[in-house]
């Protein structure tokens, strides 16, 4: 006799015998997804405030040195009543930026030049500016020195102090390499107070600004091409020198000067840049500071921006690490143009600028008396 023995198998456990169900597939892809989705996020935004705040915290730093340095500069500034320029300042906007001759172009959609880069009487100081390659700035102050006998560069003296922003290469390293990044560069150069190796300083040359020493001078002892010649204040030092970079990534640097008046509601009257007696702030690209009278001097149409300030704000504006990345990305020639509807190529460099930057101001009270 033969015995037959049949196990029924019910469909559901048929199926959990052969694995998961296409419903339990999709419904895990969907979690996964989900949850991959929050990882992504998450890892996104830390990394964008990361970003954010390093980018935030450099320009800071930069900004504080720069102002630090001024500070010091302008409040130990020196004049004289004896008719020579002891502190000037001019707009440099042309289309070839600064007055250096060091200025480097960009290969496409440069820097603005005029129009949207002036606008010096905006009252608010985040939509001011001063020119494609912001005022050039220079003056004399106090050398804080050894007065060691053997070396006449530690003299305390007055020194010319000369501030410019200079559109160039970035870092030694770049020169001489092919290599084409650029970036905008605040130099702050100084004039030895005494003659060096046979190379004159700021007792030989004299206390006036704009002579041919500080300015035109080609000689083969006073060429800027050496740290502290007195040519220098305009050039400073070769392509190769970077001793006088004070920052990087400064895209505009400007001044107002003031001096005392009771008869204005702040006390103060603009003399730079102004348009008259009055203290209306200028707009115009030619408006320049000749400080060569005391401040209490009498101001009328013909002296007005001849007078020596009381009080100086100062102002710079610095591209974030990525705004520079973005702005040196735009100014290559081979970056593809595509541009918002209605926007044109300067006013997309704004844009940029203004988005990745930061503008930082300070007051600085000069205690400069007539000697």
């Amino acid at each position: 006799m033969r015995i037959t023995s049949h196990f029924l198998i019910s469909p559901k456990r048929r199926q959990s015998a052969g694995g998961f169900t296409l419903i339990e597939l999709l419904v895990s892809a969907v979690i996964t997804a989900v949850i991959a989705g929050f990882i992504v996020a998450i890892v996104s935004n830390v990394s964008g405030f990361w970003t954010r705040t390093s980018g935030k915290l450099s320009t800071e730093a930069q900004a504080r040195l720069v102002l630090d340095q001024l500070t010091l500069d302008l409040s130990s500034a020196v004049y004289r009543d004896d008719g020579n320029v002891w502190m000037a300042a001019d707009v440099l906007n042309g289309g070839t930026g600064g007055a250096t001759g060091l200025w480097q172009a960009a290969a496409a959609n440069p820097k603005p030049v005029g129009g949207l880069s002036l606008a010096m009487n905006a009252g608010n100081w985040n939509d001011a500016r001063f020119g494609t390659a912001g005022i050039w700035l220079r003056f004399f102050t106090t050398k804080r020195g050894g007065n060691v006998t053997a070396d006449a560069t530690s003299l305390s003296a007055p020194v010319a102090v000369g501030y410019q922003i200079i559109r160039r290469l970035s870092s030694p390293s770049s020169v001489g390499t092919g290599a084409t990044k650029a970036g905008y560069l605040l130099h702050r150069a100084e004039a030895r107070a005494a003659t060096a190796n046979g190379r004159p300083g700021v007792l030989e040359s004299g206390y006036n600004i704009t002579s041919a020493a500080y300015t035109t001078s080609v000689t083969s002892t006073n060429n800027g091409a050496t740290t502290g010649d007195p040519r220098s204040i305009q050039v400073p030092g070769a392509r190769t020198n970077f001793a006088s970079v004070i920052a990087d990534n400064v895209i505009d640097f400007g001044v107002r000067c003031y001096v005392r008046d009771p008869a204005q509601a702040s006390g103060l009257r603009l003399v730079f840049p102004a348009t008259n007696a009055s203290g209306t702030a200028s707009n115009v690209a030619t408006a320049r500071l000749r400080a060569q009278l005391p401040a209490n001097t009498p101001a009328d149409a013909t002296n007005y921006n001849f007078v020596f300030p009381d009080v100086v704000d100062v102002m710079v504006r610095i591209l974030t690490d990525e705004g520079a990345r973005l702005i040196a990305s735009y100014e290559t020639a081979n970056t593809p143009l595509s541009l918002p509807a209605g926007i044109s190529a300067q006013q997309y460099w704004w844009q940029l600028a203004t988005a990745n930057s930061q503008v930082f101001t300070r007051r600085i009270v000069l205690n400069a008396k007539p000697l």
